[in-house]
């Protein structure tokens, strides 16, 4: 008893049981992410400040782990109105640049962007929420998982920050469809959005209309579009472009070397691995980052207890969606808008909350007995 019970025998039980798998892929990506920021930086200078944000991925990953998983199933209702107070926070305290409210200085150069963090809420809420009651079988049913997520969407939207507002719209959806919501059900989420686009298109900014008008017609903008509204879109599908097979060497790439490419350090990092490492190079790095939520859907599926299993796949969907975001903005098939892809992009609140996810799953995955529900029995009644 006194050796089952002693810290190497608990380390021990820990990497045993959790989704240590994770670690690896995350570590790979974290790597690509440094070697690409040193490109951006211009090739001499160590990127200092992206290997603390590196170090920042570890320690919020170790934090995540350390806290047990009963207390995140326990306190999930608690961590969500913490996210949705620090979202509220921002309008009061929070820094106002391009006028958007969306970081809160902390002093010393440090921000944080609340919005990142509500995603963890979000998805611990959804999962509590499933985990404890009957499969959603009517729209009605679903009032309360779409109000969770609606609460922290619009307080997104209005800050403004579309693009991270959107992002929460695939983890809700991905969390109602692994619910076991039947497809009868969820058609209605993609017939409504159709719907509702017009009405949509009329209500957004007039800067936010302008990118979708000049992202419908890319391919015959004029130089004066292609001097504004379509800067960011022109120079990225350039970079893509020009980066041909195997591409211009880590570096050498024309846009990132000439500072014509914006926003490369960040929502545009992935033109620069296009324009350096050409298709190939490109196809490794999809296939390596499609790992991470490949992964986490994988290991998700061997839990029969559903909290456990929809945070995990939950966790999977975030990083999912912010490749699928981040890739399609940046090589024209979705309309520009701002989103980091986590552990490579600069950001440090995303870089944050990445490592705190994969602390989420890891100590979920650990549990030391499954924390079954009703429904991990099939008792839906």
């Amino acid at each position: 008893m006194r050796a089952a019970s002693s810290p190497p025998a608990r380390i021990w039980r820990f990497l045993k049981r959790t989704d240590w798998p994770l670690l690896p892929v995350a570590g790979l990506i974290l790597a690509v992410g440094l070697v690409m920021q040193w490109s951006v930086g211009g090739a001499q200078d160590f990127p200092m400040g992206h290997a603390v944000r590196m170090a920042a991925v570890g320690i919020a990953c170790a934090f995540g782990a350390a806290i047990p998983a009963r207390v995140w199933r326990s306190q999930a209702w608690l961590g969500y109105a913490g996210c949705i107070l620090f979202l509220i926070s921002v309008f009061v305290i929070g820094d106002s640049t391009n006028n958007a409210r969306r970081w809160i200085d902390l002093g010393g150069g440090f921000k944080l962007q609340p919005s990142e963090f509500a995603k963890l809420g979000i998805i611990l809420a959804l999962a509590r929420y499933f985990a404890s009651r009957p499969r959603p079988r009517r729209m009605t049913d679903l009032a309360t998982p779409a109000l969770l997520t609606v609460v922290p969407f619009g307080l997104i939207l209005i800050q403004p920050d579309l693009g991270t507002a959107l992002s929460t719209v695939p983890l809700f959806l991905g969390l109602v469809w692994l619910a076991g919501t039947p497809a009868r059900v969820m058609r209605w989420f993609f017939i409504l959005p159709v719907l509702l686009a017009p009405f949509a298109f009329l209500a957004i900014q007039d800067y936010q209309r302008e990118r979708i008008e000049t992202w419908w017609h890319q391919d015959d903008l004029s130089e004066e579009e292609i001097a504004d509204a379509g800067y960011h879109l022109w120079h990225a599908k350039l970079a893509i472009g020009s980066g041909g097979l195997t591409g211009h060497g880590w570096g050498q790439g024309p846009e990132n070397r000439l500072d014509r490419l914006p926003e490369r350090h960040n929502d545009f990092i992935f033109p620069v691995i296009a324009e350096e490492f050409g298709l190939l190079g490109s196809l490794g790095f999809l296939l390596l980052y499609s790992l991470l939520p490949i992964t986490a859907f994988l290991r998700a599926a061997r839990y029969r207890d559903p909290f456990t299993r929809l945070v995990i796949a939950g966790i999977g969907v975030h990083f999912a969606t912010h490749l699928c975001l981040n890739v399609g903005v940046s090589s024209g098939a979705w309309p520009t808008t701002g989103l980091p892809l986590p552990m490579v992009s600069w950001g440090g609140s995303s870089m944050a909350v990445s490592g705190l996810l994969l602390g989420v799953a890891l100590s979920v995955g650990a549990a030391p007995a499954p924390l079954f529900e009703r429904r991990a029995y099939g008792d839906d009644d």
